[in-house]
């Protein structure tokens, strides 16, 4: 009796380390394998609990950006085609003939390809093969040095030593169809680590330009592109529109060789639950136009056109606003986000290219019900780029904050009669019981002295109607229309008033001498 009594109170006394050591042989593995599998695990574990580093509130802002020593080397990227960039998110994901579905994609007016998120579908030696089979052709691409920490790739292994050395990639992806390199996409998060247990904070900006000095520094790689898409304003990170300007100082001051553009993205139509048309589009746009003008490179834009997540169906209309919109502030390269039919297993949906992804011997009209539409605003881009190319942003004006009251352009709000102003005022004429949706991006031929005029891109904000408008001068003035399908223009009236009319998300592009 006294034997067993005393057999409880030993195992009563020592229950809870049992316990425990059971616990831990439980635990520590299952961890492991969620942490090693998990992204999001391992980054909040990490990110938020271990290590909790923001480089963004740790980075001084006071690194001077150097000049390249390279001969004829120019900070501001110019393409080397001498055309307008307009690039397209991703190849299809089912298709059976690559180099038919480049092809394709050209013709429907891209020139540059990226190959979808994380390099995966498909995959980019898959492309090479595509690209060297296609032969000659305007359509160039853009690899993604990444997946998710594999050998071969690049900014998964933020803690990796890929990192440091990442010239036989860059040798093994560099055949005269590639534009450059996509370094890094929406840098400023805390990345998770490739192995589950480095404890390391990683840098993004530290690595992109571990990255972009071996690229900026070489003779050979230094005459492409080194890519770099930065978040929209409504990333979490960045909360107000001051933030967001730290945020762009902060990948700039942060980098040893100027990055030679500057690109963004930003998605507008939620769906209608999620609050429709988001409230900063015009914000983000106007803070990348002027910190494009303040480091004196130009910059890009990716544009929404397909159904995903929280985003609506995009009309071509919806598409069409966004490009135009982003013309009117200075952009210099339009992206579509997505352009071709992937990733249905979860829930991507309304791509531009749908159908015979990989034969371009058919209609154009087959391709897909937006394939025709968007083709011909390519032709309008790339005719009215060869102008905006060589213009430079100096006044954008808002009639109102339409659509759903637009944050933060309390300054380009147009007011009637001001003595400082070539324009008198802005009449909508059919539409005097509802939100003018004019907006004008004014320009001056920076690289032409001569031509002493201003071009005014004026777009048409709303997506389902037509806008009947009058702009009333403040004296007469040549006027001239650039053409959108030829980029030509032609003197249409010696006035002191325009008048157009401007279909859903459109815009014309005139010039005042």
């Amino acid at each position: 009796m006294k034997t067993n009594i005393m057999i409880l109170r030993y195992i009563k006394k020592h229950i809870i380390f049992f316990i425990v050591i059971v616990f831990l042989i439980l635990i520590i593995p299952i961890s492991y394998i969620i942490l090693d599998n998990s992204s999001s695990a391992n980054q909040f574990i990490f990110s938020n609990v271990i290590n909790p580093y923001n480089p963004l509130e740790n980075k001084k802002i006071n690194n001077p950006i150097k000049d390249l020593e390279i001969q004829n080397d120019q900070n501001e990227w110019k393409d080397p085609r001498g055309i307008f960039p307009i690039f397209a998110f991703n190849l299809p994901e089912k298709s059976k003939n690559l180099t038919g579905s480049l092809k394709v994609i050209e013709k429907g007016g891209i020139n540059i390809i990226i190959n979808g998120n994380w390099g995966l579908m498909p995959e980019p030696y898959k492309i090479k093969t595509a690209f060297e089979q296609l032969g000659s052709s305007n359509l160039m691409w853009l690899p993604i040095l990444a997946t998710d920490c594999r050998d071969d790739f690049i900014y998964g292994n933020e803690n990796d030593e890929t990192n440091k050395d990442i010239r036989k990639y860059l040798n093994n992806f560099n055949g005269n169809y590639v534009y450059g390199w996509y370094l890094w996409d929406e840098p400023g998060n805390n990345r998770r680590s490739c192995t589950p247990l480095n404890f390391i904070p990683n840098d993004d900006y530290a690595d992109i330009n571990t990255m972009a000095k071996q690229i900026r520094t070489d003779s050979i790689f230094n005459k492409k592109l080194d890519f770099v898409n930065l978040f929209p304003s409504y990333w979490s990170g960045t909360p107000t529109a001051e933030a967001y300007e730290k945020y762009v100082d902060a990948f700039f001051s942060s980098q040893e060789y100027k990055p030679r553009l500057l690109c963004f993205d930003h998605y507008p139509f939620l769906k209608n639950e999620e609050g429709g048309f988001r409230q900063d589009f015009y914000s983000n746009l106007s803070i990348i136009s002027e910190k494009s003008l303040q480091y004196d490179v130009p910059f890009w834009m990716i544009v929404l056109s397909s159904e995903h997540l929280n985003y609506r169906k995009t009309t071509f209309e919806d598409i069409s606003m966004q490009v135009y919109s982003a013309l009117a502030y200075g952009v210099k390269g339009i992206g579509y986000y997505l352009y071709s039919k992937c990733w249905e297993h979860v829930t991507y949906k309304s791509w531009i290219l749908e159908n015979y992804v990989d034969n371009p011997n058919v209609a154009d009209s087959l391709h897909g019900p937006l394939f025709v539409p968007i083709k011909k605003l390519n032709q309008n881009i790339q005719s009215l780029g060869k102008v905006l190319t060589n213009l430079e942003s100096v006044e954008i004006i808002h009639t109102s904050d339409y659509p759903n009251k637009q944050k933060d352009i309390s300054k380009a709000l147009f007011k009637k009669n001001q003595s400082n102003s070539f324009i008198k005022e802005i009449l909508e004429n059919e539409k005097s019981d509802t939100d003018s949706t004019i907006l004008v991006g004014v320009f001056t031929n920076k690289i032409d002295s001569t031509s002493s005029g201003k071009y005014l891109l004026i777009v048409n904000k709303d997506v389902k109607a037509n806008s009947s408008s009058t702009i009333l001068l403040n004296k007469y003035y040549n006027l001239f229309k650039f053409d959108n399908k030829t980029g030509d223009s032609s003197l249409i009236d010696y006035s002191d008033k325009i008048t157009l009319k401007l279909s859903p998300g459109s815009g014309e592009l005139y010039y005042l001498k």
